[in-house]
């Protein structure tokens, strides 16, 4: 049998067997792609969107873990430095007046990152960077100091270790290990 024969017979024999129609047509989205849905059972919304519930174990001594509220780094008056509750220190250098930065924005950004030595390491020139905020993709201190920006605003922020790149480090060697950042940031827009 020839090639082309076989191909004709394998697709008349699928086509005689034929397919029953699936139950449930099931929509795909590409990996990492969020669907927004709404639950129509308010009390339960896992079951009522057909799913299982899971109820992860809670560590001893732990009444009840909330997500953290989101707790917005005010500006500052000018000359004066706050510090984060987790030690990530910002100052304005110039007041915005524009919208308020919150989590879940996409911030239009102009940065440099500094070293404590006055090394740059990074920085966007002229050509501002738009970033998500509150979504973990950015540094712990990125996260923390930069929601309660308000647009036209210029911010330092001084991270400690911790809130960076810890004791990895970054940038293939650019960014030590246990490295202080240094940034000053212009929040140039918000969506």
């Amino acid at each position: 049998m020839k090639r082309w024969q076989l191909g004709f017979w394998g697709c008349v024999g699928l086509t005689l067997a034929g397919c029953e129609e699936p139950e449930q047509i099931v929509a795909t989205a590409p990996p990492g792609a969020i669907i927004p849905r709404e639950a129509p059972d308010k009390d339960n919304p896992a079951e009522a969107q057909g799913e299982a519930v899971a109820v992860a174990p809670k560590p001893a001594g732990d009444a009840s873990r909330k997500a953290p509220a989101y707790t917005p780094a005010e500006p500052t008056a000018k000359g004066e430095t706050k510090t984060t509750k987790n030690g990530v220190k910002y100052e304005t250098l110039k007041a915005g007046t524009g919208e308020e930065l919150k989590p879940g924005m996409v911030a239009k950004l102009n940065y440099e990152g500094k070293l404590e030595n006055g090394t740059v390491f990074d920085s966007t020139g002229q050509k501002p960077r738009p970033m998500t905020i509150g979504t973990g993709q950015l540094i712990k201190g990125w996260e923390e100091g930069l929601p309660g920006m308000r647009v036209g605003e210029t911010r330092k922020l001084i991270i400690p270790p911790a809130m960076g790149y810890g004791a990895n480090g970054a940038g293939g060697g650019k960014i030590p290990p246990n490295s202080t950042l240094i940034f000053e940031i212009e929040l140039l827009g918000v969506n």
